[in-house]
């Protein structure tokens, strides 16, 4: 009696292997492990076991056998569960530092008979720069789905924030369950490997901002206001804004549709603005230093894409960005939105280095614009001292007597300039 007790278990756990084994190497596997109460359910079966092998009780056995069924359940249902199961994640298009975003989570059950319940899916977020020197920091979520029936999927949203501008990776998707006795945990993760960029906070521009670009004298902006107030060249009617001129309000119309309504008029000629971001590294060893840099570093940033957004929202005009970093880069006429965007998610990706590339970037500037009336620089260090003059030098070798820009900007972003045109985001 005891040998046919030995012999059947052996066979039964040689079968759990086999199944475990034909799960564990198909082609999205579901592993299982057992819970807290798992292992105490599995030695008080050992205990059975033992007293129907010391005692000789048909009745003991008949009761492990039966304990036994149902962890065969259990494991059964809970890998049954997950397979085939299968997770898409939805983005929003643009995504914003330090401004939360929406995140849907859509799981679908391919089966024909068999419903998922109690299904727990995990999602993890890590911070990747493109610098392997910065700390990597990782956000988890974890929603629970009741039950999806066969042929059918279930959605789940969840709101997250990203405190900082730049690249994230997500670590895959994991989705487990306990159904439906809770003494075995079935998991089945997903690693599809998945980037994200994260643009830079949008902050708010002072009502003279247009300053940072004005080239034209007093008399010529005159002349341009009293041609755009002449009530014979405006194109349209719009909604009246705080701040508008009293003389472009339409009076007969502002009568007849109860509300007030102002003159648009055809904008003369469209600006194109030349932007340089540089991001000069001190490279400091020190936390603080590095610290104090990166608020420098984000706030350069962030102040260029809201000119950007601004700009080509506001639809006055083309800009160009040249962006002095790891890797010069160059956004030349970028006047739509659709433009502003690839370059939004550049600028989200902006770091500096500690060795200067300032004469590389001019370099390219230069090759777009042959001339340049008005150059911004908008930087993280002050003015260097000999700039104008290793220009010129560098000109020099280019075969050209002079700087390819008749006028220049610089604004530190350390210095009080920087707060009259612009107020970063909270």
């Amino acid at each position: 009696m005891r040998t046919m007790l030995v012999t059947k278990i052996r066979e039964f756990g040689s079968w759990l292997l086999s199944w475990y084994r034909v799960f564990r190497h198909s082609g999205n596997p579901v592993y299982t492990r057992l819970t807290r109460e798992g292992w105490q359910f599995c030695f008080m079966i050992g205990f059975i076991l033992l007293g129907a092998a010391l005692r000789n009780a048909n009745l003991l056995v008949i009761l492990a056998g039966t304990l036994i069924g149902m962890m065969w359940i259990q494991w059964r249902v809970c890998t049954r569960t997950l397979s085939s199961l299968s997770v898409t994640r939805r983005l929003p298009r643009i995504i914003q530092a330090r401004r939360p975003f929406e995140i849907e989570l859509n799981l679908k059950n391919p089966k024909t008979w068999l419903g998922a319940w109690l299904v727990l899916i995990q999602d993890r977020l890590v911070y990747a720069p493109i610098q392997k020197s910065v700390h990597a920091a990782s956000q988890s979520i974890q929603l629970l789905v009741l039950s999806v029936p066969p042929k059918s999927s279930r959605s789940q949203r969840y709101q997250c924030t990203a405190q900082r501008r730049g690249r994230y990776q997500w670590l895959g998707l994991e989705m487990t369950t306990r159904f439906p006795l809770g003494l075995m945990r079935a998991f089945l993760p997903q690693k599809a490997s998945m980037h994200l960029i994260v643009q830079p906070a949008l902050g708010k521009l002072a009502p003279n901002w247009n300053e940072l670009f004005r080239k034209r004298d007093s008399g010529n902006r005159q002349r341009q206001v009293r041609t755009l107030s002449d009530e014979g060249d405006f194109f349209g009617l719009r909604a009246y804004r705080a701040g508008d001129s009293r003389r472009w309000i339409h009076w007969r119309s502002s009568a007849r549709r109860d509300e007030l309504v102002v003159k648009q008029f055809q904008q003369p000629e469209s600006q194109e603005l030349v932007i340089l971001l540089d991001l000069h590294g001190a490279g400091a060893t020190d936390e603080a230093s590095r610290k104090e840099y990166q608020i420098a570093e984000d706030a350069a940033v962030e102040f260029v894409a809201t000119l950007v957004h601004h700009i080509t929202s506001s639809n006055i005009g083309s800009v160009t960005v040249a962006i002095n970093d790891s890797t010069p880069t160059l956004a030349a006429r970028v006047s739509a939105k659709s433009q502003a965007y690839f370059l939004q998610e550049r600028l989200g990706t902006a770091h500096s280095q500690s060795e200067p590339l300032l004469s590389e970037t001019l370099a390219l500037l230069e090759r777009e614009h042959r001339t340049v009336d008005h150059l911004l620089v908008i930087s993280t260090r002050a003015m260097p001292e000999h700039f104008g003059d290793s220009m010129k030098a560098s000109a020099a070798t280019l075969g050209t007597s002079h700087t390819f820009w008749r006028s220049l900007r610089w604004i530190d972003v350390h210095s009080s300039e920087t707060s009259r045109y612009f107020t970063p985001a909270p």
